[in-house]
């Protein structure tokens, strides 16, 4: 069952974050009755699916949550923050215990210890079964309410005690995937009442298709719950079996009265409108019921508007209000239409590939584009002739293709931002509870696409970014109050894509970031002198917020105060080939923005010489490139600046960063008129890099490096342009 078992790890994992978000929009809006279904149907799966392996634990939670939910879809509890931190609890407990599935293909020893969150969701009750039906007519479960709706007979012939109580509605084409339903209930034991009911308004005779299965069948067993348990092992996802106590029939003596059992008759058809489903199956079930209705009122002399009762059967809630009130007194003789289906969406089709597959293929893209890259010199050296006509023509044919085939090849790799922002609402949630902030977290084009990788890179950044603004930027409602501000704070995090690559902003409407407190911790802290502190401005005073070790936190706790999460940001981004800014008003709130490549298996360089060798640099750090007059050098001992756009840019010199000795013909070039600058934009701001000549700008595969010289500091790798030539692709962070 090893392919199975690996089937079901992936989708527990994608019905786990189906129901955290859910969870979230429910505790949102309590009233929210799709989300309360979209939650009850992802642990109803769970816990048909873990059923086929030997994980009882696992199995018995889910269990219980689907119970507690069984009562907020009925409307028999409520939902409380603390309902919601329970069923939050239930959801870590269940990805913790796939993630060990995952990893160890069994769950962890400590997996009996999750009983407590049982007993928490059961309100006390260790047992997660539908047995705890105390307190309700007859002993009869929640999760069963047909089971009240016995007839007299039904009651007389399945007796009295404790019975096993069978909720079994088949695949619609279960007839094509083996299963027999009828042939499933032969072989429970003690089989005493089965039903047997239609899902949906039976088509016309001619128009329904026999192998199609759209009946439900409902059941009693004498036989106990592990011995029903069995037959239905095939079908776990689509039976609900658990057990009811029917207390003696108590013989009435006057038969009830019409109206009582046309108020029973109403209440059934409420009942029915609330039953979950697809948009298709709740407009027929919709149009039944009102015709349904509409006979009933008709029968107790109180005829309806058609339209009107239609009107009424939004919901069961509605349609009992519409009763309560009174139907209007008014004939129709209008002959009820069903309502047409709503047209359901073709579904999306997946297919799920390796990563290691996708790499393999980006690895040959990246190849090709090289490849394709060397046949410009053959076309140039081939001249003016016929032959080279053709081959220019070839060439520009193959240019095209290959482009296609590596954006196809892209597009592959692309996911939607939503990845890494899914986590952020629940992250958000708890942690303003246990700060006791109040928080809106508005969340902007999570559909913007990346590479995997860079969503891998963007993951744990964009964590710490969230937790740096709940915990010290947006502040306390009391101290937002006093200054003015509405007690609730605003965390906005925005995705989209900019020059190539992708960028996200995580921006609060907090205290922001104070430059003289910033300068003041520096100095505590002995990360600048005192003069050095005075000296800088304010932009350049923020910028220390990234500094290895910096953090204004008076005590370390768990969210923050040990001075790693701001460095490790930059570290992380920077390594990616991306960069990242900050901008704080104080008072007002601070922004950071995240700057990272589009892709990382395909990387663009701006080619550079120095002493006559050729290195290449990330474009995404490139802010420009231009010639500066040499009389525009100012020099202060080996110290070199430059003025760029009305702001003073320090000068480095790429020979001396890669340690290169000026030699006699390096000091003639120095007599020239100009120097070539590229700017580098930098997170701590831009440095001007002196370079001997600027280049082509080229896509090209980074090889990292490896083997002796895979600890050499300033190099991110190696690259080989369209022509064949060798280059090393420098890291300037790590060099500056």
């Amino acid at each position: 069952m090893s392919e199975l078992f690996d089937q079901f790890v992936v989708e527990a994992q994608e019905l786990l974050e189906t129901a955290g978000a859910a969870l979230l929009a429910l505790e949102r809006d309590p009233a929210d009755r799709a989300s309360v279904d979209e939650l009850f149907r992802a642990f109803h799966t769970l816990k048909g699916s873990s059923a086929l392996f030997d994980m009882a634990p696992f199995t018995r939670l889910v269990h219980a949550g689907e119970d507690t939910l069984s009562l907020l879809r009925d409307g028999r509890r409520g939902m409380t923050p603390e309902l919601a931190d329970r069923l939050f609890r239930a959801l870590d407990q269940c990805a913790r215990w796939v993630a060990a599935l995952e990893e160890t293909g069994a769950l962890p020893a400590d997996a009996a210890a999750a009983e407590t969150l049982v007993r928490g969701l059961s309100g006390g009750s260790a047992d997660g079964d539908a047995a705890a039906g105390a307190g309700q007519p007859d002993g009869q479960s929640d999760a069963f309410p047909w089971v009240a709706t016995l007839t007299g007979d039904e009651r007389g012939a399945v007796g009295e005690g404790a019975l096993t109580v069978i909720d079994y509605t088949p695949d619609p084409e279960c007839f094509f995937t083996g299963d027999d339903p009828l042939a499933l209930f032969r072989r429970v034991p003690d089989l005493r009442l089965m039903r047997i009911e239609p899902t949906e308004p039976l088509p016309p005779l001619a128009q329904m298709d026999p192998y199609r299965c759209i009946l439900r069948f409902r059941a009693l067993s004498g036989a106990g719950v592990e011995a029903v348990t069995p037959a239905f092992r095939s079908v776990p996802d689509q039976v609900r079996i658990g057990s009811v106590t029917l207390a003696p029939v108590v013989p009435s003596p006057v038969a009830a009265p019409p109206d009582s059992l046309a108020a029973a008759m109403l209440e059934e058809q409420a009942r029915i409108l609330d039953l979950p489903g697809g948009t298709a199956e709740r407009q027929s079930r919709r149009a039944a019921v009102a015709r349904t209705v509409t006979a009933i009122l008709t029968a107790l002399g109180r005829p309806a508007e058609r339209a009107a009762v239609e009107t009424a059967c939004a919901d069961g809630g509605t349609l009992r209000r519409f009763l309560a009130d009174g139907p209007a007194d008014k004939p129709t003789d209008a002959e009820p239409r069903p309502a047409a289906p709503a047209p359901s969406p073709a579904p999306r089709r997946a297919l799920r590939v390796e990563p290691e597959r996708m790499d393999a293929l980006m690895a040959l893209v990246g190849e090709l584009s090289v490849m394709k890259g060397q046949l410009g010199p053959l076309v140039r050296r081939a001249g003016d002739g016929e032959l080279a006509r053709d081959m220019k023509a070839f060439s520009a044919r193959l240019d095209s293709l290959v482009g296609d085939l590596r954006h196809a090849a892209l597009r592959l790799r692309l996911l939607p931002l939503a990845r890494v922002f899914d986590p952020l609402p629940r992250l958000v949630r708890d942690t303003a509870r246990r700060l006791d902030k109040t928080v809106e977290l508005v969340l902007e084009g999570a559909e913007t696409e990346a590479d995997k990788d860079i969503l891998d890179v963007l993951g744990e950044p964009l964590l710490h970014l969230v937790r740096n603004a709940l915990d010290h930027g947006i502040e306390a409602p009391e101290r937002r109050t006093a200054s003015g501000k509405p007690p609730g704070g605003t965390l906005r995090v925005r995705g989209f894509q900019d020059k190539g690559g992708v960028v996200v902003e995580v921006s609060d409407d907090g205290a922001g970031i104070d430059p003289a407190a910033m300068r003041r911790v520096a100095v505590a802290k002995g990360l600048l002198a005192p003069d050095a502190a005075a000296a800088l401005g304010d932009d350049d005073a923020v910028r220390l917020v990234f500094a290895p070790g910096f953090s204004t936190a008076g005590s370390v706790s768990d969210l923050s105060g040990r001075g790693v999460g701001m460095d490790a940001v930059r570290a992380a981004v920077e390594r990616a080939g991306g960069r990242v800014e900050i901008a704080s008003t104080p008072g007002s709130g601070t922004r950071v923005r995240l700057a990272l490549p589009l892709t990382l298996s395909i990387t663009r360089v701006v080619v550079v010489e120095a002493a006559g060798s050729l290195y290449g640099i990330p474009v995404t750090l490139v802010g420009g490139v231009q010639r500066v007059p040499r009389a525009d050098i100012h020099g202060v001992k080996r110290a070199e600046s430059i003025v760029l756009r009305d702001r003073v840019v320090p000068l480095v010199r790429l020979r001396r960063l890669l340690g290169q000795p000026d030699d006699e013909r390096v000091q003639g070039e120095r007599q020239r008129a100009a120097d070539c600058v590229v700017l580098a934009e930098l997170s701590d701001g831009p440095v001007a890099v002196a370079v001997d000549d600027v280049g082509e700008r080229a896509d090209v595969v980074l090889r990292p490096m490896t083997g002796v010289l895979r600890g050499l500091r300033g190099y991110a790798g190696t690259a080989v342009l369209g022509d064949g030539r060798l280059i090393l692709v420098l890291d300037l962070r790590e060099l500056l």
